[in-house]
């Protein structure tokens, strides 16, 4: 059987291949605003507005990933153990 940290951990990165996907896409391709854009790297974009807005792109995207990531994780992990523990 899979653990909560493994199981947890490959969700979250399907989480953060949307959020990646979803920013690509409205920044890069799209004119307008991507539909559940804000839903999609909600997680990311919260993680965003605890920094200033001078940094640049890079390092903007990586706090913004590692932000999307980390909260999917915690929110699976912490579903995961409340769902077996019940």
């Amino acid at each position: 059987m899979m653990s909560n940290l493994k199981f947890s951990g490959l969700w979250a990165v399907l989480g953060l291949v949307l959020g990646l996907a979803a920013f690509v896409i409205s920044y890069w391709f799209s004119d307008g605003t991507v539909p559940a854009y804000k839903i999609l790297a909600g997680p990311g974009i919260f993680t965003l507005r605890m920094f200033s807005e001078e940094i640049s792109f890079w390092p903007k995207l990586s706090i913004m990933m590692t932000g999307q990531y980390l909260s999917y994780f915690g929110v699976i992990f912490i579903g995961k153990k409340c769902f077996t523990w019940l």
